[in-house]
């Protein structure tokens, strides 16, 4: 994985799909570093999207989110597997919450198969849980076997951005993106840039998280950071 912040665009809805598919390859690295295909808001068959992303040479992270962290997947994790397998010659990338790192050990298999690597995501819309929580969130998904940890939660305070900054600085045996949501969001994602967090997100066409940079704004200031 890279070892400078990248900038992900998340795609979210068929409109900004459709606007990605349109662009040529320049104007796409332009956009974002990855692109993150939400197979749960988007909801179109694999064939489509393999159609409508032919030819693409960014990074796609392909992700089908759980219900219970933001997402419209069912809450079966065979089904959410569904949606992932099928296209992880697309991917560079896929996504699976925490929560189901152990019932989706399959998915999780496969990928590495492929040679895909795994993030592991916990999301908290409220608030930013304690230390001890967030650094259980990483050694889970160290023992979990995944390449990747990706944290986002809800700041309340300042605090709660300082809490971050610590996490995403610390030595951890995995690679972290650490992001924050809300009225400090936006700070937050740069601040946590650069202090070591590696998937930076922005949106493409939607914002479907508060605090979200336009991606191709974040990539520009990722890259003077």
């Amino acid at each position: 994985m890279s070892s400078r912040p990248l900038a992900v665009g998340v795609i979210s809805d068929v409109a900004a799909l459709d606007h990605f598919c349109a662009l040529d390859a320049p104007a796409r690295a332009a956009l974002c570093d990855v692109a993150e295909i939400r197979l749960d808001l988007l909801k179109l068959p694999a064939a489509d999207l393999r159609s409508k992303l032919a030819g693409n040479t960014l990074p796609l992270l392909l992700t089908a989110r759980h219900p219970a962290e933001g997402g419209q997947a069912p809450e079966d994790p065979a089904a959410r597997g569904a949606m992932i397998e099928p296209l992880l010659d697309l991917a560079a990338l896929i996504d699976l919450e925490l929560r189901s790192a152990m019932p989706m050990q399959g998915t999780i298999q496969k990928a590495r198969a492929a040679g895909v690597p795994v993030i592991g995501s916990f999301h908290d819309f409220q608030a930013t849980p304690a230390d001890d929580v967030l650094l259980g969130a990483v050694n889970f998904g160290q023992q979990a076997g995944l390449d990747a940890v990706k944290i986002a939660t809800y700041l309340n305070s300042q605090e709660d951005l300082i809490r971050l900054m610590k996490l995403a600085g610390g030595t951890h045996r995995l690679r972290l993106s650490v992001m924050g949501m809300g009225p400090w969001g936006r700070v937050s994602r740069l601040v946590l840039a650069k202090s070591g967090s590696l998937l930076n997100y922005g949106f493409i066409g939607s914002s479907n998280a508060p605090g979200q940079w336009p991606a191709a704004r974040l990539k520009e200031l990722l890259s003077e950071l």
